[in-house]
């Protein structure tokens, strides 16, 4: 799945996404908040079919009820592991061998970790993907089991402790 972001000059932002069978549904952020769900003609990325307008509160029971659905399935196992895992920040200092280098590197001999984030210059990338490339003063924010989190924090900055 692609979601297409497109700034509306005086308007907001569109986001649009198409789904496996090849509709087209976007959601409009306009300016003081108003939230706009519109679904997009077969084949015309141009007309909308059919659009809804929701307040704040409304947009934000809408994002609860879809989200718990992509989670619920996996608490189950969650559960099971709560009590072996950890989350903690990785730095990517400058004695790292991994600035400039794409996060599947990283990762390449370290599958109990998951990266959720890359904190940079102030900024959070949510869910990196494995071409992300690091930068030194990066921070990885990372979970899994500790020893999982220690052997990606060493393979990170060999030498540190």
């Amino acid at each position: 799945m692609r979601i297409e972001r497109t700034a509306l000059p005086g308007l907001g932002v569109g986001y649009t996404l198409r789904t496996v069978e090849g509709a087209a549904l976007g959601v409009l952020h306009l300016h003081g908040g108003r939230r706009d769900l519109v679904l997009y003609a077969p084949g015309d990325p141009d007309t909308v079919e059919r659009s809804l307008t929701l307040t704040a509160a409304e947009a934000r029971e809408l994002a609860e009820l879809l989200h718990p659905i992509a989670t619920i399935d996996h608490v189950p196992e969650l559960e099971q592991r709560a009590g072996e895992l950890t989350v903690a920040a990785v730095p990517v200092t400058a004695a790292s061998p991994y600035g400039g280098r794409a996060l599947r590197d990283v990762l390449a001999d370290v599958p109990g970790v998951t990266v959720v984030a890359v904190l940079r210059d102030g900024r959070t990338i949510t869910a990196p993907g494995p071409a992300h490339r690091l930068a030194h003063g990066d921070a990885l924010l990372v979970a899994g089991t500790p020893a999982d989190v220690g052997a990606l924090s060493r393979r990170i900055t060999p030498g540190e402790p």
